[in-house]
Protein backbone atom coordinates (compact mmCIF):
# COMPACT_ATOMS: atom_id res chain seq x y z
CA UNK A 1 0.00 0.00 0.00
CA UNK A 2 0.91 3.21 -0.54
CA UNK A 3 0.20 6.12 2.17
CA UNK A 4 0.42 9.58 1.48
CA UNK A 5 -0.40 12.48 3.66
CA UNK A 6 -1.57 16.20 3.16
CA UNK A 7 -2.40 19.16 5.12
CA UNK A 8 -6.52 17.93 3.77
CA UNK A 9 -6.32 14.51 3.32
CA UNK A 10 -4.89 11.39 3.85
CA UNK A 11 -4.56 8.94 0.71
CA UNK A 12 -3.79 4.97 0.63
CA UNK A 13 -3.63 3.24 -2.19
CA UNK A 14 -4.32 -0.15 -2.23
CA UNK A 15 -4.53 -3.41 -4.03
CA UNK A 16 -8.41 -3.27 -5.29
CA UNK A 17 -9.48 0.24 -4.03
CA UNK A 18 -7.78 4.04 -2.87
CA UNK A 19 -9.02 6.07 0.07
CA UNK A 20 -8.67 9.52 0.25
CA UNK A 21 -9.47 10.00 4.28
CA UNK A 22 -10.32 13.50 5.62
CA UNK A 23 -12.00 14.55 8.71
CA UNK A 24 -15.65 14.58 7.22
CA UNK A 25 -15.53 11.75 4.64
CA UNK A 26 -14.19 8.87 3.17
CA UNK A 27 -14.04 8.87 -0.72
CA UNK A 28 -13.65 5.48 -2.31
CA UNK A 29 -11.63 5.24 -6.09
CA UNK A 30 -12.21 2.69 -8.19
CA UNK A 31 -9.30 2.69 -11.27
CA UNK A 32 -8.82 6.36 -10.42
CA UNK A 33 -12.33 7.44 -10.16
CA UNK A 34 -14.47 8.70 -7.14
CA UNK A 35 -17.37 6.18 -6.72
CA UNK A 36 -18.58 6.82 -3.40
CA UNK A 37 -18.48 9.37 -0.53
CA UNK A 38 -19.07 7.39 3.11
CA UNK A 39 -19.86 9.62 5.84
CA UNK A 40 -17.94 8.28 8.76
CA UNK A 41 -20.62 8.25 11.32
CA UNK A 42 -23.33 5.62 11.83
CA UNK A 43 -26.30 5.14 14.08
CA UNK A 44 -26.33 2.53 16.72
CA UNK A 45 -30.16 2.45 17.39
CA UNK A 46 -31.56 1.17 20.79
CA UNK A 47 -34.49 -0.64 21.86
CA UNK A 48 -36.60 0.98 24.54
CA UNK A 49 -38.30 -0.79 27.60
CA UNK A 50 -41.50 0.98 26.36
CA UNK A 51 -40.66 -0.96 22.31
CA UNK A 52 -39.38 2.28 21.36
CA UNK A 53 -36.45 2.98 18.71
CA UNK A 54 -34.05 5.08 20.67
CA UNK A 55 -32.58 6.95 17.26
CA UNK A 56 -28.97 7.27 17.69
CA UNK A 57 -28.58 11.02 17.09
CA UNK A 58 -24.96 12.85 16.84
CA UNK A 59 -24.69 15.75 18.79
CA UNK A 60 -21.74 18.02 17.99
CA UNK A 61 -18.69 17.35 14.97
CA UNK A 62 -16.70 14.41 14.99
CA UNK A 63 -12.98 14.47 16.21
CA UNK A 64 -10.46 12.31 14.26
CA UNK A 65 -7.09 10.52 15.21
CA UNK A 66 -5.53 8.51 12.49
CA UNK A 67 -2.57 6.77 12.02
CA UNK A 68 0.85 8.16 10.42
CA UNK A 69 2.18 4.26 9.80
CA UNK A 70 0.61 0.38 9.63
CA UNK A 71 -0.60 -1.44 12.38
CA UNK A 72 0.35 -5.14 13.60
CA UNK A 73 -1.43 -6.81 11.11
CA UNK A 74 -0.18 -4.16 8.22
CA UNK A 75 -3.14 -2.54 8.41
CA UNK A 76 -3.99 1.81 8.29
CA UNK A 77 -5.77 2.42 11.05
CA UNK A 78 -8.51 5.55 11.36
CA UNK A 79 -11.08 6.80 13.99
CA UNK A 80 -13.36 9.41 14.41
CA UNK A 81 -15.20 10.06 17.70
CA UNK A 82 -18.04 11.51 18.42
CA UNK A 83 -20.94 12.24 21.11
CA UNK A 84 -24.15 10.14 20.91
CA UNK A 85 -27.75 10.46 22.48
CA UNK A 86 -27.30 6.54 23.78
CA UNK A 87 -24.23 5.68 24.03
CA UNK A 88 -21.42 7.18 26.86
CA UNK A 89 -18.70 6.67 23.76
CA UNK A 90 -18.51 6.34 20.28
CA UNK A 91 -15.78 5.37 17.93
CA UNK A 92 -15.64 4.80 14.16
CA UNK A 93 -13.00 2.57 12.81
CA UNK A 94 -11.69 2.47 9.43
CA UNK A 95 -8.51 -0.32 8.73
CA UNK A 96 -7.34 -0.09 5.72
CA UNK A 97 -5.78 -3.56 4.31
CA UNK A 98 -4.61 -4.64 1.27
CA UNK A 99 -7.49 -5.66 -0.76
CA UNK A 100 -10.28 -4.09 1.46
CA UNK A 101 -10.80 -1.97 4.24
CA UNK A 102 -13.38 -3.02 7.46
CA UNK A 103 -15.25 -0.40 8.82
CA UNK A 104 -17.26 -0.95 12.59
CA UNK A 105 -18.49 1.00 15.58
CA UNK A 106 -17.10 0.63 18.83
CA UNK A 107 -19.55 2.01 21.52
CA UNK A 108 -19.55 2.09 25.53
CA UNK A 109 -22.75 2.10 27.55
CA UNK A 110 -25.37 -0.18 28.31
CA UNK A 111 -28.82 -0.53 25.98
CA UNK A 112 -30.19 -3.28 23.76
CA UNK A 113 -29.05 -2.72 20.06
CA UNK A 114 -32.07 -2.32 17.83
CA UNK A 115 -30.13 -1.80 14.27
CA UNK A 116 -26.76 -0.26 13.20
CA UNK A 117 -27.03 2.46 10.13
CA UNK A 118 -23.20 2.33 8.25
CA UNK A 119 -22.56 5.27 6.77
CA UNK A 120 -25.29 7.68 7.50
CA UNK A 121 -23.51 10.38 9.21
CA UNK A 122 -26.09 11.59 11.48
CA UNK A 123 -29.58 10.31 11.33
CA UNK A 124 -31.10 13.28 12.68
CA UNK A 125 -29.93 15.51 9.75
CA UNK A 126 -31.61 15.97 6.61
CA UNK A 127 -27.84 15.77 4.75
CA UNK A 128 -27.76 12.13 6.77
CA UNK A 129 -26.22 9.57 4.07
CA UNK A 130 -23.80 8.99 1.70
CA UNK A 131 -23.12 9.84 -1.54
CA UNK A 132 -22.76 7.07 -4.71
CA UNK A 133 -21.73 7.11 -8.12
CA UNK A 134 -22.76 3.54 -8.70
CA UNK A 135 -25.85 2.79 -11.13
CA UNK A 136 -27.38 -1.02 -10.38
CA UNK A 137 -26.61 -3.19 -7.24
CA UNK A 138 -26.78 -6.83 -6.93
CA UNK A 139 -27.09 -9.30 -4.04
CA UNK A 140 -26.85 -12.72 -4.07
CA UNK A 141 -30.00 -13.69 -3.63
CA UNK A 142 -31.93 -15.90 -5.68
CA UNK A 143 -35.95 -16.13 -5.69
CA UNK A 144 -38.28 -18.81 -7.41
CA UNK A 145 -39.01 -15.76 -9.79
CA UNK A 146 -35.34 -16.52 -10.77
CA UNK A 147 -31.96 -14.85 -10.62
CA UNK A 148 -32.54 -11.72 -11.96
CA UNK A 149 -34.83 -10.82 -8.35
CA UNK A 150 -30.63 -10.48 -7.50
CA UNK A 151 -30.63 -6.88 -9.61
CA UNK A 152 -31.49 -3.72 -8.07
CA UNK A 153 -31.42 0.01 -9.57
CA UNK A 154 -29.10 1.79 -7.02
CA UNK A 155 -31.63 4.88 -6.53
CA UNK A 156 -33.65 2.01 -5.33
CA UNK A 157 -34.06 0.82 -1.45
CA UNK A 158 -33.09 -3.31 -0.81
CA UNK A 159 -34.54 -5.31 1.39
CA UNK A 160 -35.05 -8.46 -0.38
CA UNK A 161 -35.69 -10.99 2.45
CA UNK A 162 -33.69 -15.01 1.21
CA UNK A 163 -35.94 -17.28 1.25
CA UNK A 164 -34.35 -19.95 -0.91
CA UNK A 165 -30.65 -19.15 0.79
CA UNK A 166 -31.20 -19.07 4.49
CA UNK A 167 -29.20 -17.30 4.91
CA UNK A 168 -27.80 -15.94 2.23
CA UNK A 169 -24.19 -14.58 1.73
CA UNK A 170 -24.63 -10.38 3.11
CA UNK A 171 -22.40 -8.50 0.24
CA UNK A 172 -23.50 -5.57 -2.08
CA UNK A 173 -22.14 -5.45 -5.78
CA UNK A 174 -22.38 -2.60 -7.24
CA UNK A 175 -22.16 -1.39 -11.15
CA UNK A 176 -20.20 1.45 -12.14
CA UNK A 177 -21.36 2.92 -15.51
CA UNK A 178 -18.13 3.10 -17.68
CA UNK A 179 -16.20 1.20 -15.40
CA UNK A 180 -15.02 -2.36 -15.47
CA UNK A 181 -14.01 -2.75 -11.31
CA UNK A 182 -16.94 -2.59 -8.94
CA UNK A 183 -17.53 -1.57 -5.81
CA UNK A 184 -18.12 -4.20 -3.28
CA UNK A 185 -20.18 -3.92 0.85
CA UNK A 186 -19.93 -7.23 2.86
CA UNK A 187 -21.26 -7.67 6.45
CA UNK A 188 -18.61 -9.80 8.45
CA UNK A 189 -19.35 -10.26 12.41
CA UNK A 190 -17.16 -12.55 14.59
CA UNK A 191 -18.02 -15.64 16.38
CA UNK A 192 -20.72 -15.29 17.74
CA UNK A 193 -22.01 -12.04 16.62
CA UNK A 194 -24.44 -12.99 14.05
CA UNK A 195 -27.47 -11.23 15.98
CA UNK A 196 -29.39 -10.39 12.68
CA UNK A 197 -31.22 -11.55 9.69
CA UNK A 198 -30.34 -8.53 7.10
CA UNK A 199 -27.86 -6.49 5.65
CA UNK A 200 -30.61 -3.93 3.66
CA UNK A 201 -29.84 -1.25 1.48
CA UNK A 202 -31.23 1.97 2.18
CA UNK A 203 -31.69 5.54 0.17
CA UNK A 204 -33.10 8.54 -0.09
CA UNK A 205 -33.93 11.91 -2.09
CA UNK A 206 -33.93 14.97 -0.56
CA UNK A 207 -34.22 17.83 -3.76
CA UNK A 208 -31.14 17.26 -5.68
CA UNK A 209 -29.53 15.25 -3.07
CA UNK A 210 -29.52 11.55 -2.96
CA UNK A 211 -28.35 9.39 -0.49
CA UNK A 212 -27.85 5.71 0.89
CA UNK A 213 -26.50 4.06 4.17
CA UNK A 214 -26.53 0.22 4.69
CA UNK A 215 -27.95 -1.32 8.23
CA UNK A 216 -28.56 -4.45 10.55
CA UNK A 217 -31.76 -5.80 12.07
CA UNK A 218 -30.50 -6.25 15.56
CA UNK A 219 -33.79 -5.96 16.86
CA UNK A 220 -33.37 -5.37 20.05
CA UNK A 221 -31.30 -8.63 20.60
CA UNK A 222 -28.13 -7.54 21.52
CA UNK A 223 -27.30 -6.87 24.76
CA UNK A 224 -24.39 -4.58 25.39
CA UNK A 225 -23.67 -3.33 29.29
CA UNK A 226 -19.46 -1.85 28.46
CA UNK A 227 -18.04 -2.05 25.25
CA UNK A 228 -19.46 -4.02 21.86
CA UNK A 229 -18.46 -3.68 18.21
CA UNK A 230 -20.89 -3.97 15.83
CA UNK A 231 -19.90 -6.20 12.85
CA UNK A 232 -17.90 -5.34 10.24
CA UNK A 233 -18.34 -3.96 6.62
CA UNK A 234 -15.66 -4.51 4.17
CA UNK A 235 -15.38 -2.67 1.29
CA UNK A 236 -13.08 -3.26 -1.94
CA UNK A 237 -12.97 -3.52 -5.51
CA UNK A 238 -13.45 -6.70 -7.44
CA UNK A 239 -13.53 -7.14 -11.47
CA UNK A 240 -17.13 -9.35 -11.53
CA UNK A 241 -19.71 -10.29 -9.42
CA UNK A 242 -18.44 -13.91 -8.78
CA UNK A 243 -15.13 -12.28 -7.61
CA UNK A 244 -16.68 -9.73 -5.12
CA UNK A 245 -18.28 -13.05 -3.48
CA UNK A 246 -15.83 -14.85 -3.52
CA UNK A 247 -13.83 -12.32 -1.69
CA UNK A 248 -16.22 -12.42 0.69
CA UNK A 249 -16.58 -15.81 1.41
CA UNK A 250 -12.66 -16.23 1.42
CA UNK A 251 -12.32 -13.30 3.78
CA UNK A 252 -14.40 -15.69 6.31
CA UNK A 253 -11.70 -18.60 5.98
CA UNK A 254 -8.79 -16.32 6.29
CA UNK A 255 -9.75 -14.56 9.19
CA UNK A 256 -10.75 -17.48 11.54
CA UNK A 257 -14.16 -16.17 11.00
CA UNK A 258 -15.66 -19.42 9.77
CA UNK A 259 -13.90 -23.02 9.28
CA UNK A 260 -13.44 -24.62 5.52
CA UNK A 261 -14.27 -28.55 4.62
CA UNK A 262 -11.38 -30.84 5.14
CA UNK A 263 -10.32 -31.33 0.88
CA UNK A 264 -9.28 -34.27 1.54
CA UNK A 265 -12.62 -35.66 3.51
CA UNK A 266 -13.94 -38.72 2.29
CA UNK A 267 -17.26 -38.90 1.39
CA UNK A 268 -19.61 -42.09 1.28
CA UNK A 269 -20.60 -43.28 -2.28
CA UNK A 270 -23.85 -43.09 -1.97
CA UNK A 271 -23.60 -39.83 -1.09
CA UNK A 272 -23.27 -38.60 -4.58
CA UNK A 273 -26.31 -40.02 -5.98
CA UNK A 274 -28.27 -40.09 -8.28
CA UNK A 275 -31.38 -39.60 -6.05
CA UNK A 276 -35.53 -39.71 -6.27
CA UNK A 277 -37.43 -37.42 -4.26
CA UNK A 278 -41.21 -37.37 -3.50
CA UNK A 279 -42.40 -34.46 -3.04
CA UNK A 280 -44.04 -33.98 -6.64
CA UNK A 281 -44.61 -38.13 -6.93
CA UNK A 282 -46.94 -37.21 -4.00
CA UNK A 283 -48.70 -35.14 -6.15
CA UNK A 284 -48.65 -37.46 -9.30
CA UNK A 285 -49.88 -40.41 -7.50
CA UNK A 286 -52.32 -38.52 -6.10
CA UNK A 287 -54.23 -37.66 -9.64
CA UNK A 288 -53.42 -40.35 -10.96
CA UNK A 289 -55.42 -42.57 -8.32
CA UNK A 290 -57.93 -39.86 -8.02
CA UNK A 291 -57.74 -39.23 -4.28
CA UNK A 292 -58.94 -35.86 -3.18
CA UNK A 293 -56.40 -35.68 -0.26
CA UNK A 294 -53.89 -32.57 0.24
CA UNK A 295 -50.42 -33.39 -1.48
CA UNK A 296 -48.53 -33.69 2.37
CA UNK A 297 -51.16 -36.33 3.04
CA UNK A 298 -49.46 -38.56 0.12
CA UNK A 299 -46.32 -39.20 1.72
CA UNK A 300 -47.65 -42.61 3.05
CA UNK A 301 -45.91 -46.36 1.78
CA UNK A 302 -48.32 -46.98 -0.81
CA UNK A 303 -46.94 -43.74 -2.94
CA UNK A 304 -43.24 -44.76 -2.53
CA UNK A 305 -44.21 -48.26 -3.01
CA UNK A 306 -45.41 -47.02 -6.15
CA UNK A 307 -42.66 -45.09 -6.98
CA UNK A 308 -40.27 -47.81 -6.28
CA UNK A 309 -41.82 -49.85 -8.91
CA UNK A 310 -41.60 -47.51 -11.65
CA UNK A 311 -38.25 -46.48 -11.00
CA UNK A 312 -37.08 -50.17 -11.32
CA UNK A 313 -39.53 -50.37 -14.44
CA UNK A 314 -37.48 -47.65 -16.12
CA UNK A 315 -34.26 -48.92 -15.45
CA UNK A 316 -33.64 -46.02 -12.97
CA UNK A 317 -31.48 -46.76 -10.22
CA UNK A 318 -31.18 -44.32 -7.43
CA UNK A 319 -28.62 -44.17 -4.33
CA UNK A 320 -31.61 -42.29 -2.28
CA UNK A 321 -34.50 -41.87 -1.77
CA UNK A 322 -36.03 -38.94 0.07
CA UNK A 323 -39.79 -39.50 1.68
CA UNK A 324 -40.97 -35.81 1.95
CA UNK A 325 -44.03 -34.18 3.44
CA UNK A 326 -45.71 -35.34 5.91
CA UNK A 327 -44.30 -38.85 7.14
CA UNK A 328 -44.47 -37.59 10.73
CA UNK A 329 -47.90 -37.04 13.08
CA UNK A 330 -46.46 -33.84 13.85
CA UNK A 331 -43.59 -31.33 12.07
CA UNK A 332 -42.57 -30.66 15.88
CA UNK A 333 -42.69 -34.36 16.99
CA UNK A 334 -41.16 -35.55 14.43
CA UNK A 335 -43.22 -38.76 15.36
CA UNK A 336 -43.82 -41.44 12.79
CA UNK A 337 -47.02 -41.64 11.77
CA UNK A 338 -48.47 -45.12 11.89
CA UNK A 339 -51.04 -45.14 9.97
CA UNK A 340 -49.11 -43.96 6.66
CA UNK A 341 -46.19 -45.89 7.80
CA UNK A 342 -47.10 -49.15 9.80
CA UNK A 343 -43.41 -50.08 9.79
CA UNK A 344 -41.02 -47.01 8.56
CA UNK A 345 -38.17 -49.06 9.46
CA UNK A 346 -38.87 -52.58 7.98
CA UNK A 347 -39.50 -50.35 4.31
CA UNK A 348 -36.31 -48.31 4.80
CA UNK A 349 -34.26 -51.90 5.66
CA UNK A 350 -36.15 -53.76 2.53
CA UNK A 351 -35.41 -50.94 0.40
CA UNK A 352 -31.52 -50.77 0.49
CA UNK A 353 -31.81 -54.49 0.68
CA UNK A 354 -33.74 -55.52 -2.78
CA UNK A 355 -33.10 -51.82 -4.20
CA UNK A 356 -29.61 -50.71 -2.69
CA UNK A 357 -31.36 -47.46 -2.07
CA UNK A 358 -30.92 -45.67 1.77
CA UNK A 359 -34.01 -44.04 2.74
CA UNK A 360 -33.76 -40.06 4.02
CA UNK A 361 -36.37 -38.69 5.89
CA UNK A 362 -38.08 -34.67 4.82
CA UNK A 363 -37.47 -32.43 8.22
CA UNK A 364 -39.49 -28.90 8.83
CA UNK A 365 -37.99 -26.63 10.89
CA UNK A 366 -38.86 -24.30 13.11
CA UNK A 367 -42.32 -25.95 13.60
CA UNK A 368 -43.52 -26.82 16.90
CA UNK A 369 -46.69 -29.04 15.89
CA UNK A 370 -47.08 -31.42 18.74
CA UNK A 371 -44.39 -29.63 21.23
CA UNK A 372 -45.15 -28.63 24.50
CA UNK A 373 -44.64 -24.46 25.10
CA UNK A 374 -41.36 -24.98 27.16
CA UNK A 375 -39.89 -26.40 23.52
CA UNK A 376 -40.65 -23.02 21.76
CA UNK A 377 -40.80 -19.01 21.75
CA UNK A 378 -42.62 -16.48 20.12
CA UNK A 379 -41.65 -16.20 16.10
CA UNK A 380 -42.09 -12.51 15.51
CA UNK A 381 -44.99 -12.89 13.64
CA UNK A 382 -47.84 -14.08 15.36
CA UNK A 383 -47.28 -17.85 16.43
CA UNK A 384 -44.82 -19.68 18.31
CA UNK A 385 -42.04 -22.09 16.67
CA UNK A 386 -39.03 -24.28 17.69
CA UNK A 387 -36.49 -22.86 20.39
CA UNK A 388 -32.99 -24.65 19.69
CA UNK A 389 -31.97 -23.19 22.56
CA UNK A 390 -33.90 -24.17 25.12
CA UNK A 391 -32.35 -27.57 27.48
CA UNK A 392 -35.65 -29.40 27.19
CA UNK A 393 -35.27 -29.18 23.29
CA UNK A 394 -32.30 -29.59 22.47
CA UNK A 395 -32.43 -32.62 24.76
CA UNK A 396 -35.25 -33.89 22.85
CA UNK A 397 -33.81 -33.40 19.29
CA UNK A 398 -30.94 -35.35 20.67
CA UNK A 399 -33.00 -38.36 21.35
CA UNK A 400 -35.31 -37.32 17.64
CA UNK A 401 -32.59 -37.79 15.50
CA UNK A 402 -31.31 -41.24 17.13
CA UNK A 403 -34.92 -42.32 16.75
CA UNK A 404 -34.74 -41.40 13.15
CA UNK A 405 -31.72 -42.38 12.02
CA UNK A 406 -29.51 -45.25 14.53
CA UNK A 407 -29.49 -48.99 13.45
CA UNK A 408 -30.18 -49.77 16.82
CA UNK A 409 -33.83 -51.91 17.92
CA UNK A 410 -36.57 -49.75 17.80
CA UNK A 411 -34.97 -46.74 15.64
CA UNK A 412 -36.22 -45.90 11.86
CA UNK A 413 -32.33 -46.31 10.16
CA UNK A 414 -32.91 -43.23 8.24
CA UNK A 415 -29.70 -42.39 6.16
CA UNK A 416 -30.10 -38.42 6.56
CA UNK A 417 -32.12 -35.47 6.68
CA UNK A 418 -33.66 -33.11 3.87
CA UNK A 419 -34.33 -29.88 5.90
CA UNK A 420 -36.82 -27.49 4.53
CA UNK A 421 -38.18 -24.02 5.40
CA UNK A 422 -35.70 -22.25 7.13
CA UNK A 423 -37.35 -18.93 5.87
CA UNK A 424 -39.63 -19.59 8.64
CA UNK A 425 -37.13 -18.20 11.03
CA UNK A 426 -38.13 -15.92 13.92
CA UNK A 427 -38.10 -12.39 13.56
CA UNK A 428 -38.80 -9.10 15.05
CA UNK A 429 -38.15 -7.61 18.33
CA UNK A 430 -40.86 -10.25 20.12
CA UNK A 431 -38.57 -13.47 18.72
CA UNK A 432 -36.71 -14.15 22.26
CA UNK A 433 -34.72 -17.40 22.44
CA UNK A 434 -33.64 -18.58 25.83
CA UNK A 435 -30.07 -18.03 25.19
CA UNK A 436 -30.73 -14.72 23.62
CA UNK A 437 -29.36 -15.54 20.22
CA UNK A 438 -31.47 -14.11 17.21
CA UNK A 439 -31.26 -14.44 13.25
CA UNK A 440 -28.09 -16.05 11.99
CA UNK A 441 -26.84 -16.85 14.96
CA UNK A 442 -29.24 -18.94 16.32
CA UNK A 443 -29.76 -20.34 13.52
CA UNK A 444 -26.60 -21.41 13.02
CA UNK A 445 -26.68 -22.93 16.88
CA UNK A 446 -29.73 -25.13 15.39
CA UNK A 447 -28.06 -26.29 12.60
CA UNK A 448 -25.30 -27.13 13.82
CA UNK A 449 -27.11 -29.04 16.61
CA UNK A 450 -29.35 -31.22 13.98
CA UNK A 451 -26.20 -32.10 12.50
CA UNK A 452 -23.60 -32.84 15.65
CA UNK A 453 -26.60 -35.06 16.85
CA UNK A 454 -27.36 -36.64 13.33
CA UNK A 455 -23.85 -37.35 13.19
CA UNK A 456 -23.59 -39.01 16.85
CA UNK A 457 -26.20 -41.46 15.22
CA UNK A 458 -25.37 -42.56 11.82
CA UNK A 459 -22.18 -40.49 11.10
CA UNK A 460 -22.65 -41.18 7.57
CA UNK A 461 -25.99 -39.78 7.54
CA UNK A 462 -26.73 -36.71 5.08
CA UNK A 463 -27.42 -33.15 6.25
CA UNK A 464 -29.15 -31.20 2.80
CA UNK A 465 -30.14 -27.97 3.54
CA UNK A 466 -30.31 -24.69 2.25
CA UNK A 467 -28.08 -21.66 3.80
CA UNK A 468 -25.51 -20.21 1.36
CA UNK A 469 -22.94 -18.76 4.04
CA UNK A 470 -19.22 -19.53 4.95
CA UNK A 471 -20.82 -19.55 8.50
CA UNK A 472 -22.51 -22.76 7.83
CA UNK A 473 -20.07 -24.91 5.93
CA UNK A 474 -18.95 -28.15 7.82
CA UNK A 475 -22.59 -28.50 8.73
CA UNK A 476 -23.92 -29.01 5.13
CA UNK A 477 -23.39 -32.72 3.21
CA UNK A 478 -25.95 -31.91 0.56
CA UNK A 479 -26.39 -28.07 -0.66
CA UNK A 480 -30.23 -27.89 -1.83
CA UNK A 481 -30.77 -25.85 -4.99
CA UNK A 482 -34.53 -25.50 -4.24
CA UNK A 483 -37.54 -24.46 -5.36
CA UNK A 484 -38.40 -23.23 -9.20
CA UNK A 485 -41.33 -22.08 -10.43
CA UNK A 486 -43.12 -23.90 -12.97
CA UNK A 487 -43.67 -20.63 -15.66
CA UNK A 488 -40.07 -20.25 -16.09
CA UNK A 489 -38.39 -21.88 -19.26
CA UNK A 490 -34.81 -21.47 -18.43
CA UNK A 491 -34.17 -24.44 -15.20
CA UNK A 492 -30.44 -25.41 -16.39
CA UNK A 493 -29.32 -21.93 -15.89
CA UNK A 494 -31.26 -20.82 -12.85
CA UNK A 495 -29.94 -23.67 -11.07
CA UNK A 496 -26.42 -23.40 -12.49
CA UNK A 497 -26.41 -19.59 -11.06
CA UNK A 498 -27.09 -21.43 -7.57
CA UNK A 499 -24.47 -23.98 -7.99
CA UNK A 500 -22.20 -21.40 -8.31
CA UNK A 501 -23.06 -19.22 -5.34
CA UNK A 502 -23.07 -22.14 -3.22
CA UNK A 503 -19.54 -23.34 -4.55
CA UNK A 504 -18.53 -19.78 -3.49
CA UNK A 505 -19.72 -19.74 -0.09
CA UNK A 506 -19.37 -22.90 0.76
CA UNK A 507 -16.21 -24.76 -1.28
CA UNK A 508 -16.35 -28.67 -0.66
CA UNK A 509 -20.01 -29.08 -0.16
CA UNK A 510 -21.89 -31.34 -2.76
CA UNK A 511 -25.20 -29.86 -4.63
CA UNK A 512 -28.73 -31.58 -4.73
CA UNK A 513 -30.28 -30.06 -7.98
CA UNK A 514 -33.22 -30.69 -5.96
CA UNK A 515 -35.13 -31.88 -9.14
CA UNK A 516 -36.90 -29.84 -12.12
CA UNK A 517 -40.43 -27.99 -11.78
CA UNK A 518 -41.49 -30.51 -14.27
CA UNK A 519 -42.89 -27.64 -16.54
CA UNK A 520 -42.91 -28.56 -19.96
CA UNK A 521 -41.65 -31.52 -21.97
CA UNK A 522 -38.80 -29.64 -23.54
CA UNK A 523 -37.55 -27.57 -20.15
CA UNK A 524 -37.76 -30.62 -18.05
CA UNK A 525 -35.83 -32.62 -20.08
CA UNK A 526 -32.92 -30.67 -21.30
CA UNK A 527 -32.48 -30.19 -17.58
CA UNK A 528 -32.36 -33.50 -16.63
CA UNK A 529 -29.69 -34.12 -19.61
CA UNK A 530 -27.53 -31.12 -18.01
CA UNK A 531 -28.18 -31.56 -14.25
CA UNK A 532 -24.97 -34.00 -13.84
CA UNK A 533 -22.77 -31.15 -14.97
CA UNK A 534 -24.32 -29.50 -11.76
CA UNK A 535 -24.71 -31.35 -9.33
CA UNK A 536 -26.35 -34.96 -8.02
CA UNK A 537 -29.12 -35.76 -10.69
CA UNK A 538 -32.56 -35.44 -8.19
CA UNK A 539 -35.67 -36.90 -9.54
CA UNK A 540 -38.93 -35.44 -8.37
CA UNK A 541 -41.71 -37.50 -10.08
CA UNK A 542 -41.86 -40.57 -12.03
CA UNK A 543 -45.43 -40.99 -12.70
CA UNK A 544 -47.30 -38.90 -14.99
CA UNK A 545 -49.87 -36.21 -14.43
CA UNK A 546 -50.20 -33.02 -16.29
CA UNK A 547 -47.39 -31.22 -16.21
CA UNK A 548 -45.45 -34.19 -16.56
CA UNK A 549 -45.94 -36.16 -19.72
CA UNK A 550 -42.09 -37.86 -20.83
CA UNK A 551 -42.65 -40.78 -23.53
CA UNK A 552 -40.69 -44.29 -23.09
CA UNK A 553 -37.72 -42.96 -25.00
CA UNK A 554 -37.87 -39.94 -22.49
CA UNK A 555 -37.06 -42.36 -19.97
CA UNK A 556 -34.84 -44.19 -21.94
CA UNK A 557 -32.65 -41.42 -22.35
CA UNK A 558 -33.06 -40.45 -18.49
CA UNK A 559 -31.63 -43.98 -17.24
CA UNK A 560 -28.99 -43.55 -19.90
CA UNK A 561 -27.86 -40.11 -18.19
CA UNK A 562 -28.05 -41.77 -15.20
CA UNK A 563 -26.51 -44.78 -15.61
CA UNK A 564 -22.93 -42.61 -17.28
CA UNK A 565 -23.73 -40.23 -14.14
CA UNK A 566 -23.49 -43.78 -11.54
CA UNK A 567 -20.53 -45.19 -13.67
CA UNK A 568 -18.50 -41.86 -13.43
CA UNK A 569 -18.95 -41.23 -10.11
CA UNK A 570 -18.05 -44.84 -9.54
CA UNK A 571 -14.42 -44.18 -11.47
CA UNK A 572 -14.12 -41.00 -9.47
CA UNK A 573 -15.19 -42.03 -6.27
CA UNK A 574 -15.42 -45.63 -5.83
CA UNK A 575 -18.04 -48.09 -5.48
CA UNK A 576 -19.33 -48.87 -2.04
Amino acid sequence: MIYTKTDEKIRVEAGTYTLEVTAENIAVLLAGERVALLRPGSAVNVLKADGEIGEDKAEGALTCSFADKRDADGSYVFTWTGKSANWEKKEYVVRAKENCFEYFVRVTGKGDVDSVKYFIGDCGDWLCGSEYDFDTGYMPIPTVNGASQCEFSAQCSYDEFSYLTVPPMFCYTFDIRGMIPKLAFGLVADRGEHNFTKFAYQTRRENSLARFWLWTDQSGHTRVDGTWQTPSVIVYGADSRSDSLKYYSDYYFATGRADAKDPFERKPRFWYGPMACGWIEQTAYRIKANIARADCDMAYQPTYDHMLSELRRRDLHPQIIIIDDKWQTGYGSAVVNTEKWPDLRGWIDATLRDYNCRTMLWYKLWDREELPDDMTMDNGQGGRCVDPSTPKYREYLRETMHRLLSSDEGCCNAYGLKLDYAFTQPVGKDAKSYSGKFGVELFLDYIALIHDCAKAAKPEAIISASPCHPLFTNYVDHARLHDYYPDLRRCYEEFTFRREIYDIAMPGVLFDTDGSAYNTRRDTMRYMRLAPKIGIPDLYCITEFPSLTLSDDDWESVADIWREYGELIDRTVGKE
